[in-house]
């Protein structure tokens, strides 16, 4: 076993951790405590088997299964900061509906 694959056991083990511990404050859904635990216990699995991605990384003409990782994991990240971007200009919409229609408030209960 390599330190890169080492090293990736034991990020993926303490983000298991973390998800216990937000699981145990009860901020995410049983659902959502399968979700990430499926997600970090498939990356302990293809940590320490890479070669279980050799056909995948054959069949998309890539030389190294690290190769595939990395083109996977860039996809997978700039899906989540484009729907965090969304998020967020849509919660500056609501944010700016909701102090605007507070001002409007707090005026006419400071006119009567």
């Amino acid at each position: 076993m390599s330190i890169f694959q080492l090293f990736s056991v034991f990020f993926a083990l303490f983000m298991l951790y973390v998800v216990t511990i937000h699981k145990k404050k009860s901020r995410l859904s049983p659902l959502e405590v399968s979700f990430w635990f499926s997600i970090w216990i498939i990356f302990i699995i293809i940590a320490i088997f890479p070669n279980l991605l050799l056909g995948i990384s054959n069949a998309l003409n890539f030389t190294r299964v690290f190769d595939l990782l990395v083109v996977g994991g860039m996809m997978i990240l700039t899906v989540i900061v484009i729907i965090n971007y969304f998020q967020q200009k849509d919660n500056n919409i609501k944010l700016d509906r909701f102090v605007r229609e507070d001002a409007i408030k707090r005026v006419k209960t400071e006119s009567k």
